[in-house]
């Protein structure tokens, strides 16, 4: 690149103006004008009377006068307008790096890791799925003389500027307009490089499902549920030589995400993983959707997980970008490991649906003299499921002895009832089993932003239902005090072990299988029993303390019209 981006950036703009408000794709016209301009500006003998005779004069192939007349049909007389005012060195670099007009675009950050990642050779034959504008080759390849360059996109504007792109960096490049995830791929390939869109939808997907599940021989179970992130990497994998390498860009959802474990599960223990990067936040311009690196290849007998969250640069207020150093480190944790790099074997990955988040493994509570939850757990069950037209037709404006609890009642440890009043009339006989048993422990099912907690105390002549948003635990009390377990759910270690068996993508949730296996201390119960009053006599004080403000905050409500 001879210009800096903002110079190239000027230009586009420059070249766009003319445009603005006549069409819909300023993008497509702009770059197919500098590519006109550039070839008018190198040879002096080409004719410019029509676009039809430019592209004859110019020995212009099939494929890119195709994508010139749909760019610039009715539109020559602008182009003209614009020959002399620029150099054909600078037409080509708007060609080759103005994104102005395609912000989906992969950042050139991320292309530039990727290209560290690959080590393309000399002759290797290169894939790009959902190669978009051609970003890719663009940074990543332009000082490696590769075999063959093939690019895949449904897109017709992209390919367009990619076929414009790949014309400029030699004959062995070549962009198909096909759909991605259907497409026969003709042979296998030495390195792939693809930044798949995330969360596709539709018909597409059951038949490529059909065609995977044919080509591995993938259990329905594996591939039934899975989101369009590991179709398209077993796209990848289908079209991988066997000593090939590959990166791909998927969403940090599909690295952890329940539905998707089963094709984790395959892929690790069929060694197809190398390594995974946690991409920092907000690389994206258009999207601020989390974002993980996977690096595929053959025989790895264990997976590199790195957590690079917080290995970035500011580019702007809102966006983030990788500088060099930032990918050296990267690059030195794929290589070396070091700090927030841990390498996972497949089998001792299954206990955590085959989760592919380093932080998971990274920052795993470990808890001395420690027991797993379940075996201090009598019972455990979900709250009741009830519908709101049945619990507003038992509802009271007076306390009863019967109420119902859900999650806005469990605040800082305790049951605040008045968060929310729910008491109703009657107990209806299908609600029974959903009594919650005196001294159980309620734990609420999502996070919100933290897991709630908390132990109902309740006399044989009250009665307190759970609903759904909320596990009522009965806890053993000849090996568990329950409110010394509170005291453990309430402090930082509880937070964090609780959060280590979590799981969910936009809001964490927990299983009930989950919960069992969450790890705690368990002292003598005698010790117990300390912890345990002193964290009531703290809570004792918490709500005196929550009273005095109620009523502090009462008088402040009144001070003005107050006379006295």
């Amino acid at each position: 690149m001879k210009y800096t981006i903002d110079t190239i950036r000027d230009v586009s703009i420059k070249l766009g103006e003319a445009y603005s408000g006549k069409i819909s794709n300023i993008g497509g016209a702009v770059v197919s004008t500098a590519y006109v301009l550039s070839k008018i500006e190198k040879t002096t003998n080409i004719s410019t009377a029509t676009l039809d005779t430019f592209i004859e004069t110019a020995h212009i192939s099939p494929d890119i006068s195709d994508i010139l007349s749909r760019n610039l049909n009715g539109l020559w007389e602008i182009v003209l307008s614009y020959i002399d005012m620029f150099d054909s060195d600078i037409l080509e670099e708007v060609v080759l790096y103005d994104n102005s007009y395609f912000k989906m675009s992969t950042p050139t950050s991320l292309v530039e890791l990727a290209d560290g990642i690959l080590e393309t050779n000399e002759h290797d034959k290169v894939l790009d799925i959902c190669s978009g504008v051609a970003t890719f080759p663009v940074y990543a390849l332009q000082n490696t003389k590769v075999g063959e360059y093939t690019g895949v996109e449904l897109n017709f504007n992209a390919n367009d500027i990619a076929i414009l792109r790949g014309s400029l960096l030699g004959d062995n490049y070549s962009f198909v307009i096909n759909n991605a995830l259907t497409y026969d791929y003709p042979t296998s390939y030495d390195r792939i490089f693809s930044n798949y869109p995330f969360a596709l939808k539709g018909a597409d997907l059951d038949d490529c499902r059909r065609s995977l599940q044919d080509h591995f021989g993938i259990e329905s179970t594996y591939i039934s549920r899975c989101s369009s992130d590991w179709l398209f990497n077993a796209m990848i994998i289908r079209s991988l030589n066997a000593s090939g390498k590959a990166v791909a860009i998927m969403t940090n959802g599909a690295a952890f995400a329940k539905p998707d474990m089963y094709m984790r599960q395959y892929f690790a223990e069929n060694g197809y993983i190398e390594a995974v990067i946690n991409l920092p936040h907000a690389l994206f311009a258009e999207t601020m959707i989390p974002t993980t690196m996977i690096v595929f290849s053959s025989n790895n007998k264990s997976i590199r997980l790195i957590n690079a969250e917080n290995i970035f640069s500011k580019e702007s207020k809102r966006l983030n970008t990788l500088s060099e150093n930032d990918i050296q480190s990267i690059l030195n944790c794929i290589n070396n490991g070091g700090v927030n790099t841990i390498d996972v074997l497949p089998e001792d990955m299954r206990d955590h649906d085959y989760n592919l988040i380093a932080s998971h493994y990274l920052d795993k509570p470990v808890v001395e003299d420690g027991v797993c939850f379940g075996a201090v757990i009598k019972s455990i069950s979900r709250g009741s499921q009830v519908k709101p037209e049945l619990l507003e037709s038992y509802k009271s404006i007076i306390p009863t002895k019967y109420r119902f609890i859900s999650l806005a009642n469990v605040v800082k440890g305790s049951i605040d009832i008045e968060e929310g009043q729910q008491y109703i009339t009657e107990l209806p006989k299908k609600l029974d089993k959903f009594v919650i048993p005196g001294n159980s422990i309620v734990l609420s099912k999502m996070a919100s932003p933290t897991f709630r907690s908390a132990v109902v105390n309740c006399d044989s002549d009250h009665f307190v239902i759970a609903t759904g948003n909320l596990y009522i635990i009965e806890i053993d009390e000849n090996k568990a005090d329950p409110y010394y377990i509170q005291a453990f759910f309430d402090s930082a270690a509880g937070e964090t072990a609780l959060d280590y068996v979590s799981g969910g993508t936009a809001v964490k949730n927990i299983s009930i299988e989950a919960v069992k296996n969450i790890m705690i201390p368990l002292p003598p119960l005698e010790e117990q029993k300390i912890i345990a009053l002193k964290y009531q006599a703290a809570l004792d004080e918490y709500d005196v303390l929550k009273r005095k403000m109620k009523k502090v905050l009462e008088r402040k409500r009144t001070v003005i019209g107050n006379k006295g």
